[in-house]
């Protein structure tokens, strides 16, 4: 009798285990789909968020949507790109995706080898303490690498990085850009490739010994090539290195991003080229910090190479919420599907749903601005009357740039060749900019093959 009473205990309590593991699972589902997308490159996560009653999924391939990019904006047999040598290098988070039947089976293994990733080793309770585990071996043995889906490399400055030593000659990339800027020319609009920098400086040597980083060659080459081509392009890794002495202070220490102070920076360096080259008569305090409110948010800020780092190698850092002190009246639009926001630039264009000061592996802060990454951000300042308008083709940097962009242009589109994969060419013929500049960090100079690579403008 005791035997079976045991048994009975015994077996009620694996029930119980099994419940709570599964119901573990359950409620990780639904924090990651609600908050942040495990699946994504932690170098450019693709966020999920809540704005005006209705949630959004930053990958257009989530939104339900009732028409795909290319039957919005279709392509014309007039703009083919076809480059004269190949594409040696894909960017660090583009997705690896060809046309043809081969590409569609194989894409479709990928999902569903992502998909028993996902819920087994991506949602399993208490993940991230087995993660953490690691980590704290890793730093208990001197090792300056993290392996994760994005191995970081440890400086020796304490700031953490991707490792990426890959470099390309960037030829093909330069083509493309080349024959963009001559479609441009031809319809009269004006023309800009603007080179982000990346976090780490070039020979600082800041890496541990025998890591390397490459995309800063790559972008070397690239700006090279355009020059000789005369494309008008700029280096913003010069600009920065002539801001302040202390080049880390920009950028975060636990991500991939510059501070949002920085992209202030950035717009008013933006505006000045305009201005200087371009012969516009835009406002050049768009880039002055004393414009601005700036709301501190302190230890919100656990970025992307932190989350493979895990809190035993980093600490989370603040981030500010920067929006103007003089009124404003903003209208924004993601993907064409979501309503569109008019309010405060505060309102509309900051999401302070994705700050968190306690699970800082679920939330993202820098998703507060732009509300993360979107295919298509169309933006109208309802209360500037000049008729200039803008299209900026770029990455995620661009997130803390365009919302200051706006101060000055009546209309700034935003448009993320990753998840966009309609005609950029139909795109800008609906849209019939004043100037469109592409605006890429080194890391992003990428294929040219499919209409998802960051460097095809077809």
């Amino acid at each position: 009798m005791k035997k079976k009473k045991a048994s009975y205990f015994v077996g009620i309590a694996f029930i119980c285990i099994i419940a709570v593991f599964f119901a573990s699972v359950g409620y990780r589902v639904y924090r990651v789909r609600r908050y942040y997308d495990y699946g994504a490159n932690a170098s450019e996560s693709v966020n999920t968020s809540q704005q005006g009653g209705k949630e959004t999924e930053n990958d257009d391939s989530k939104i339900t949507m009732d028409f795909t990019w290319e039957e919005a904006f279709p392509f014309s047999d007039d703009y083919k790109f076809t480059p004269t040598v190949k594409s040696k290098q894909k960017s660090v988070t583009e997705s690896k995706e060809d046309s043809g039947s081969v590409s569609k089976y194989l894409s479709v293994v990928n999902k569903i080898k992502d998909s028993i990733d996902y819920y087994t080793a991506k949602l399993l309770p208490g993940r991230m303490k087995y993660v953490e585990i690691n980590a704290l071996f890793n730093k208990s043995v001197g090792m300056n690498i993290i392996s994760g889906s994005d191995s970081v490399v440890v400086m020796k400055n304490g700031y953490l990085t991707f490792e990426n030593s890959n470099s390309s000659d960037a030829a093909a990339q330069a083509e493309s850009v080349e024959w963009f800027e001559k479609i441009m020319k031809k319809k009269g609009i004006d023309f800009a490739y603007i080179q982000y920098p990346t976090k780490e400086k070039e020979g600082d040597n800041q890496l541990p010994n025998g890591v390397t980083e490459g995309t800063n060659k790559t972008a070397d080459n690239l700006l090279e090539r355009l020059k000789k081509g005369g494309v008008a392009c700029y280096d913003f890794r010069t600009l920065l290195s002539q801001k302040d002495d202390d080049w880390y202070s920009n950028f975060f220490k636990t991500d991939h991003h510059w501070k949002p102070e920085t992209g202030v920076w950035a717009a008013g360096q933006i505006v000045n080229i305009l201005n200087s080259d371009f012969g516009y008569k835009l406002d050049a305090g768009v880039g002055n910090l004393e414009n601005y409110n700036v709301d501190v948010y302190e230890k919100y800020m656990f970025g992307a190479q932190g989350k493979v780092a895990t809190l035993t190698y980093a600490e989370p850092e603040d981030i500010s919420l920067i929006y103007p002190k003089k009124d404003t009246n903003i209208t924004v639009t993601y993907n064409l599907i979501e309503r569109p926001q008019t309010g405060n630039f505060e309102d509309v264009l900051l999401n302070k749903d994705h700050l968190n000061n306690t699970d800082y592996y679920n939330y993202t802060a820098y998703a507060a601005y732009l509300n993360g990454n979107q295919a298509l951000t169309q933006i109208t300042n309802n209360n500037c009357k000049n008729g200039k308008k803008m299209l900026v083709i770029g990455d995620s940097y661009n997130k803390c740039v365009v919302p200051y962009l706006t101060q000055t242009f009546e209309q700034v589109d935003l448009l993320d060749r990753r998840y966009f994969s309609g005609s950029v060419i139909d795109y800008i013929d609906k849209m019939n900019p004043d100037v469109v500049i592409i605006a890429y960090m080194p890391s992003l100079i990428g294929s040219v093959d499919t209409h998802k690579s960051p460097f095809n403008f077809e």
